[in-house]
């Protein structure tokens, strides 16, 4: 019997009952067995009540497990050493500062002195690894999330592959690509059809995240599936296959719907509604206003590519765009062009319905930054009246402006952010991340913001100039703290 089992016997039937003494300290564990040794000699329960005493503080106390190389139940592996660069202390001082507050702009803060740290091949420093970690995993942790996964250095990546959640950030969200290559694998089971159709629907949609030339078969098989949401699913992801099956039936369907005719000496391009199809596999075609005939011409030409109408027209995208359309079904055409050439990401498309006051943000993003600048700046122009309601509005639009803005949009977001009467804390707060984002962090800029909140009195305008003049001050420090 081993020295603990014996004081276990002697503590439970007595020091006569356990026969020999069990004190005998050469069978405990190195560290008790010292420190007996070096205790006051006892004797009888005295001596055993101290050696118990010191067994059991030893055993509370802990000591490494030990590692057997066949043992699925080890524990981890020791942290690597770090191979990243550290940072200094001013900028290790920043990063916690920042992890301590709370917001989204703190959030754009962070992302910022991750994106610069990870762009000279420094880590975050492993004490605040925990804090990083925990932020990336927030429900809006996303813009930290994007950030820290190169940043995090041999010790980040060993820690956060301890933690199920953390792991998601070690490697990022699951892209696209990696999320539709199971989900193909799913859609080649024979089991297949025996799941539930929102799981069919959802792992179509996950394909449609990024289809290729290859999924057009299994995504045909999908549109003739029994349950709609999975038809719908599979006709939303085969309109991202321009040469698929699907979408040249959509453009042949699309193209003889419209022509142009000459009416009183000018071109007009006249419309005829497609035939009603019940079994549309569009979801917009089931519910909506317009009419389904209506509905479905929409969601027709927004499946058939943009340079399909130069070709069948014989005119460019300005020209078409600009041609009048009969019956009053120029703005469902327009509507349905912009949504095709936002899927295309087609720049002179783009460019050609915004010249048109097509107001779609989303096309913004299309466009090259200078020419995106311009065009918000347009619709914003000095001088021209915004009510409160437009200048909210407005504050949202402008983050498809790619940024850092040039001065113009600062000048259009300054006089956005002073419209008359004031606008209320509680709708410019959701907006004053997308200004630290997007504002260049150069001491103009900060001036400019700083002067116009001095020439406001001190309601909310004036609070959130100086609010996001105040950020890009530490965007900037923090940058050259990391320089």
């Amino acid at each position: 019997m081993s020295a603990r089992e014996d004081l276990v016997t002697a503590a439970l039937l007595g020091l006569r009952r356990a026969g020999a003494d069990p004190v005998d300290p050469s069978g405990l564990p190195a560290p008790v067995a010292e420190a007996v040794a070096s205790t006051p000699r006892a004797t009888g329960a005295a001596r055993l009540l101290d050696v118990v005493a010191l067994d059991v503080v030893a055993r509370r106390a802990g000591s490494p497990p030990a590692r057997h190389e066949d043992d699925p139940r080890r524990g981890p592996a020791p942290a690597p050493t770090e191979t990243g660069v550290p940072v200094g202390g001013r900028a290790r001082a920043r990063l916690a500062a920042l992890l301590d507050q709370d917001g989204e702009t703190a959030d754009v803060l962070v992302a910022t002195w991750l994106r610069a740290a990870a762009g000279r091949g420094a880590v975050v420093p492993p004490p605040l690894l925990p804090e990083a970690l925990a932020r990336a995993v927030r429900p809006r942790g996303g813009l930290v999330r994007d950030a820290l996964g190169p940043a995090l250095g041999t010790r980040g990546r060993w820690l956060a592959a301890q933690d199920a959640q953390w792991a998601a950030v070690l490697e990022g969200a699951p892209g696209a690509a990696e999320r539709a290559q199971p989900a193909r694998e799913s859609m080649d089971d024979p089991a297949w059809s025996r799941r539930t159709s929102t799981e069919r629907a959802g792992v179509v949609r996950s394909v449609g995240t990024a289809v290729r030339d290859d999924d057009e078969e299994r995504l045909g098989r999908a549109l003739a599936d029994r349950a709609a949401s999975v038809r719908e699913a599979a006709a939303g992801a085969l309109v991202g296959i321009p040469g698929s099956r699907f979408v040249r039936e959509c453009t042949e369907r699309a193209l003889a719907c419209v022509a142009v005719e000459r009416r009183l000496l000018r071109r007009t391009l006249v419309v005829q509604l497609p035939p009603d199809d019940p079994a549309s596999p569009f979801a917009e075609v089931r519910s909506g206003p317009g009419g389904r005939r209506g509905r479905l011409l929409r969601a027709l030409v927004a499946a058939t590519p943009p340079r399909a109408w130069e070709d069948a027209l014989g005119l460019d995208p300005a020209t078409i765009v600009r041609l009048g359309v009969a019956d009053d079904l120029g703005a469902l055409l327009h509507d349905a062009w912009a949504t095709a050439a936002l899927r295309s990401r087609d720049v002179t498309w783009a460019r050609a319905l915004l010249d048109t006051g097509q107001r779609s943000v989303q096309l913004l993003g299309v466009l090259p930054a200078d020419d995106a600048a311009s065009v918000f700046v347009g619709w914003y122009p000095p001088g021209g009246r915004v009510d409160r309601a437009a200048a909210v509005g407005a504050l949202h639009e402008v983050e498809h402006v790619p940024a850092p803005w040039p001065s113009h949009v600062v000048d259009a977001v300054v006089r956005l952010l002073t419209v008359t009467p004031a606008l209320d804390g509680w709708q410019l707060r959701p907006v004053e991340h997308r200004l630290v984002a997007g504002m260049p962090h150069d001491p103009d800029t900060e001036r400019r913001l700083r002067a116009a909140a001095d020439r406001r009195t001190d309601d909310a305008p004036a609070r959130t100039l100086r609010t996001v003049a105040d950020a890009l001050v530490t965007r900037r420090t923090l940058l050259e703290e990391l320089a």
